[in-house]
């Protein structure tokens, strides 16, 4: 049997489903902004603490809740960003068992040039989907703004 050169059409469930739709937009965003940030040998959850920690230093436990990072991952991701010198960890003299995290100069100087790569690599990766995914994101969205 040849290889089918074009892809089958999406099932019209699919195609109507707010859930799949976010879901292609995320992964192809997530795809596109992991690769952007891979160029400058940093990942997506360092973008996001270096973020959290730039304008106020953080404990490792309250950057892993706000974040839903795993605990035991959020050292691994701490120790590669220390590595870039892009933070600092350091005991919190009032409790001997916090690790606060702060953003160094370096890490908010390299911060400024991720967060402009990011917001370009999500602007293509949006520019990519297709406009009846952005219409239905956009009415999902606007409906849960509602909500408040």
């Amino acid at each position: 049997m040849g290889r089918m050169s074009t892809l089958p059409e999406l099932p019209s469930a699919l195609a109507k489903s707010p859930h799949f739709q976010i879901e292609r937009v995320r992964r192809h965003t997530k795809d596109e902004v992991e690769r952007t940030l891979a160029k400058q040998d940093s990942t997506m959850r360092e973008f996001w603490i270096l973020t959290c920690v730039d304008g106020e230093p953080m404990s490792q436990r309250q950057l892993s809740e706000l974040l839903l990072i795993d605990a035991s991952d959020m050292v691994r991701i701490i120790d590669s960003l220390e590595k870039h010198g892009w933070v600092t960890r350091e005991r919190d003299p009032d409790d001997r068992r916090r690790q606060i995290v702060a953003a160094t100069k370096k890490g908010s100087k390299a911060l400024t040039k991720l967060a402009e790569d990011v917001a370009n690599a999500e602007s293509r990766a949006l520019e990519a989907s297709s406009n009846k995914q952005l219409k239905s994101l956009k009415k999902l969205s606007q409906a849960l703004e509602g909500e408040d």
